[in-house]
């Protein structure tokens, strides 16, 4: 038996085609979640194509005489990220469609874009896969356009060279070929499999990385964790199958690591957490920091990883005794609670308190949406989900050709990764059903490894009032200095970042269509909230009041305020008016304005009251959204969400701010009539808060 075929199990295609079969029955009888994720989302998969078709192109034919093609990014067929990966997860996205509209009942069926056909998928699917493997070094049956190849492999002199994250492709070079199973050759087989042990051997060679200043490897564990995964699931005869397994949990457990795992005795698959642990990767508090602050993105992200490392054991090895690895799913439930679900938002988007260095409202959470929802069993995570999936699929509408998003940062490859964690969110639902009853026809021998059995309950999704009230009170995340709050009308946070030097926060009112007019926006040293220091302010102090907080310190100098009240009002002293605000075809591209002297008020949905002399600045793009930033003069400001314009007037009539002595006076009222009153000694900065009676 040759190396390349030792996986002898059914392909993934197989085990597509039984889960598809019984999905008219079972979306028309229980699951209607899952029902509504797998309907929605494949049919956002096949508009998808009209772009991705756009930008395929044949590349000739490889050394062996196969035709080979690339999806083309910005780096058109190129060896580096944005041409390899690119173009893998677009092939593997359409072999998956390929697979489903093969497949799939009439009654459920989904509608390729007008001059798209379902052989165009599998023409396209295949000689992308060629091209891949082809141009990788192990391979080597063709260059890629910038005359190299790509990949990590060991030379003739027992040497390796890596590529960093180039075993994250490979696993959609893995799941595209055993969809395409039915209509690849021997030859395309033991390319693959050069490919993928090149890879996960790789692995072996070194010590399993980690950090958390400022750089987290947690996501690049989760990644390596992916091809070790696809190892030694798809050649399970291999004879460094079990070494690529044990690697699998080591890297999958070392990912959302924190000090406390290097003296934890807990048993996880065959050894204690203690034994596994290889370094930390996340903070004290639960949360990682990359690109040198705190980033929401890179939280959830390293959960999908893991969570399709789970996958991949269970779609490309279906030996009877697979077991879901709790060493996959390590501290999930803690990130959950402590982190992610204390970030989330009305219309399911993670809030960005320094706000986003990669394309806004990109809803990349929601594979981990999934994953908490089908394998953790989370009615939040479900609610959330659907939530974050209707907004990605508003935002795909706006583009006319199936793209994901105007303006996109990185281009086409932002395009393949939001479509790749669209299918793999797919998966998840196909896989580990929200629905009882498929669970316990499909995965009643599924275990931990510790022995206790998968949970095999209904999800029932939370409603968003229960889970608001749920998460009211305010927060401190103390090693990244942010702090975050929600009352019925918002959400606010607020962060100070040492590594990336930002002081900045939002507030997202709690109603869907209002929840992305005022958004996440950094400026140098500062943004919203706190307007765009000279110098990088000091450490400031944050303090906390059931559902209210407040932030104090000194800005070039000045002493400020900030009191998130536990009310509507937040309220801003001794700092200009700041606030940066969406007008884009994905959140509107006219607003209506209406202003005086001291208030200011946008779509009758957010009030800015203060004694300011308000204006625009320019619209431009800020991280692919067009944005204006509302500036204005004065010494406070008060924030309000939900509310008209009418009730700006009466609310502005009951602000009153005066300087007194070196000292600065506000009063205000919520729209309910709760009064607030707030002093700062403009010397000292010395302050007080008071809800008066």
């Amino acid at each position: 038996m040759n190396a390349y075929r030792y996986h002898t199990g059914l392909s993934a295609t197989v085990l597509l085609l039984a889960l598809f079969m019984i999905l008219p029955s079972f979306l028309t009888a229980r699951g209607v979640d899952d029902r509504y994720i797998i309907v929605k989302g494949m049919q956002s998969l096949a508009d998808f194509t009209q772009y991705a078709t756009s930008l395929y192109v044949d590349a000739g034919v490889n050394e062996s005489g196969k035709r080979v093609g690339y999806f083309k990014a910005t780096d058109a067929g190129k060896s580096n990220e944005d041409g390899v990966r690119t173009n893998l997860d677009m092939a593997m996205v359409c072999a998956f469609l390929y697979d489903w509209l093969d497949d799939g009942d009439p009654q459920y069926s989904i509608k390729l874009p007008q001059g798209v056909a379902k052989e165009d998928l599998q023409r396209m699917a295949l000689r992308a896969l060629r091209y891949g493997y082809s141009t990788h070094h192990t391979v080597r049956q063709k260059r890629c356009t910038d005359g190299k190849y790509w990949g990590t492999y060991l030379d003739a002199q027992e040497k390796w060279h890596h590529q960093w994250e180039s075993s994250l492709w490979v696993l959609s070079m893995a799941m595209a070929e055993d969809l395409l199973s039915e209509i690849t050759d021997e030859e395309d087989a033991l390319c693959l499999f050069k490919v993928i042990a090149s890879e996960a051997d790789y692995q072996l060679s070194r010590p399993v990385p980690h950090g958390y200043l400022g750089d987290t490897k947690a996501e690049e564990n989760g990644w390596e964790a992916n091809v070790l995964a696809v190892a030694c699931s798809k050649y399970p005869m291999h004879p460094h199958a079990d070494q690529w397994h044990e690697a699998m949990i080591r890297y999958g457990l070392n990912g959302y690591t924190v000090d406390a795992d290097a003296d934890d005795m807990t048993m996880v698959d065959g050894k204690r957490v203690c034994e596994w642990y290889a370094g930390t990767n996340l903070f004290a508090d639960f949360t990682l920091q990359n690109h040198r602050y705190f980033h929401t993105s890179y939280q959830n992200v390293v959960m999908q990883e893991q969570a399709e490392s789970i996958l991949a054991t269970y779609y490309l090895d279906h030996r009877s005794d697979i077991r879901l690895h709790r060493s996959l799913t390590w501290h999930w439930k803690e990130v959950w609670e402590q982190v992610l679900a204390q970030l989330a938002l009305v219309d399911g988007e993670l809030a960005m308190p320094n706000g986003n260095d990669w394309s806004m409202f990109l809803y990349d959470q929601l594979p981990a949406y999934a994953a908490m929802a089908t394998i953790m069993r989370n009615g939040d995570a479900l609610m959330l989900e659907r939530r974050c999936l209707d907004q990605l699929l508003l935002r795909q509408a706006t583009t006319g050709d199936g793209r994901y998003l105007l303006n996109a940062d990185i281009g086409a490859r932002r395009m393949g990764v939001t479509a790749h964690r669209v299918m793999m969110t797919l998966m998840l639902h196909c896989l580990f059903s929200t629905d009882e009853m498929s669970l316990e026809n499909y995965h009643s021998m599924v275990e931990y490894d510790s022995g206790e059995p998968l949970q095999l309950a209904e999800v029932i999704p939370s409603s968003w009032e229960d889970f608001r009230q749920r998460h009211a009170t305010a927060k401190i995340f103390p090693c990244q200095h942010l702090v975050r709050a929600m009352t019925k009308e918002r959400f606010t946070c607020l962060s100070w970042s040492e590594g990336l030097k930002n002081f900045s926060g939002c507030i997202v009112p709690n109603m869907v269509e209002g929840s992305k007019i005022m958004i996440p926006y950094k400026k140098g040293f500062g943004g919203n909230l706190v307007g765009e220091p000279q110098s990088f302010p000091e450490k400031p102090m944050i303090k906390t009041d059931g559902n209210a907080w407040t932030v104090s310190g000194r800005i070039d100098g000045e002493p400020f305020l900030i009191w998130s009240t536990p009310g509507n009002a937040v309220i801003v002293m001794n700092r200009p008016a700041y606030m940066a605000f969406s007008f884009d075809p994905f959140t509107k591209e006219e607003r209506e304005i209406q202003q005086a002297d001291n208030w200011f008020n946008i779509d009758n949905t957010i009030a800015v009251i203060g004694n300011h002399n308000y204006r625009f600045g320019e619209k431009k793009v800020v991280n692919s959204i067009y944005t204006r930033v509302l500036t204005g003069e004065g010494k406070a400001t008060v924030y309000f969400s939900g509310v008209d314009a009418q009730q700006t007037v009466r609310l502005a009539k009951k602000t009153h701010i005066t300087v007194k002595e070196n000292h600065l006076f506000l009063k205000t009222q919520d729209p309910d009539g709760t009064p607030y009153h707030a002093s700062l000694n403009l010397i000292t900065g010395e302050y007080s808060t008071k809800i008066l009676p």
